[in-house]
């Protein structure tokens, strides 16, 4: 039985690395390879990349030790550079989280306006205050629930997610991970950017790829952001419950919150 759940967790993440990592890192290789070989005079030279093509066959032909040692290569090239990927979309994704709190003087004045406009008023605290807009958004979930519930989120969110069912993990972790992925894709933009040092075209491609997976990190992190404020929303009384704190019947007080805050903090 063990043996049969391993190789079916083996057969899940080998066909998941192939998709996410050996598949575009192949196609990332075999562009850099044939961009090398055309070069910026030649970029889009379809008989000089069909015959660069025709000599790797010929190389091949009557010689499978080097067509399989070729292939080899071929792979821990693709291989490496799907980590470098992936490294570089965990790198975006620190950097578009940080808490800098530099460089949202234009959004800022972006929300004062609009709120000009509409002839209504802000909350200071909802504010642009850091250097992306990720990472305000995740600031955003944390102002919100201290306003309405006196705890801070970021300590409460461990417990809270001890004590939610799995279906209710389920749409959260799914967010994070499509978070992850986007992040990883623009990643993949950036390693094309850096073939398009010596073939033009891969400057598009790599724009392309990037702004798509900027786009979708922004899209991916706000469902995130909205579903772990909705966790919070739901599930904050089960929270202060299981830590001790007495709730009423209506909502919670700015007693009760603080009390589960302190506790959170364990006094400090």
């Amino acid at each position: 039985m063990i043996t049969g759940i391993l190789s079916e967790v083996g057969r899940h993440v080998s066909t998941r690395w192939c998709r996410s990592v050996l598949l575009p890192g192949l196609l990332l290789v075999l562009v850099a390879a044939a961009g090398r070989r055309l070069g910026h005079a030649h970029a889009l030279d379809a008989g000089q990349l069909t015959a660069w093509a025709d000599g790797w066959a010929g190389r091949w032909r009557g010689r499978p030790a080097r067509a399989v040692l070729d292939a080899v290569l071929l792979l821990a090239a693709a291989g490496t550079a799907g980590t470098v990927a992936g490294v570089l979309g965990r790198a975006l994704e620190r950097f578009w989280l940080q808490p800098w709190e530099t460089g949202a003087r234009r959004r800022r004045r972006k929300v004062l306006r609009e709120a000009g406009r509409r002839g209504g008023g802000v909350v200071e605290a909802y504010l642009p205050r850091r250097h992306t807009w990720m990472s305000d958004r995740v600031r955003l979930t944390e102002a919100r629930i201290r306003a309405q519930y006196w705890f801070d989120a970021a300590a409460a969110w461990p417990r809270v997610w001890l004590l939610v069912a799995d279906e209710v993990r389920q749409p959260v972790v799914a967010a994070r991970t499509v978070f992850a992925e986007a992040a990883v894709l623009t990643g993949w933009g950036l390693l094309y950017l850096l073939v398009g040092v010596w073939w033009w075209p891969a400057l598009a491609i790599g724009g392309c790829v990037a702004v798509a997976g900027w786009l979708r990190s922004r899209a991916a992190l706000e469902e995130f952001a909205t579903l772990i404020e909705a966790v919070l929303d739901l599930h904050h009384r089960a929270l202060a419950e299981s830590l001790g704190v007495a709730t009423g019947p209506a909502a919670v007080t700015e007693a009760e919150g603080r009390a589960v805050d302190d506790i959170l903090r364990k006094g400090g």
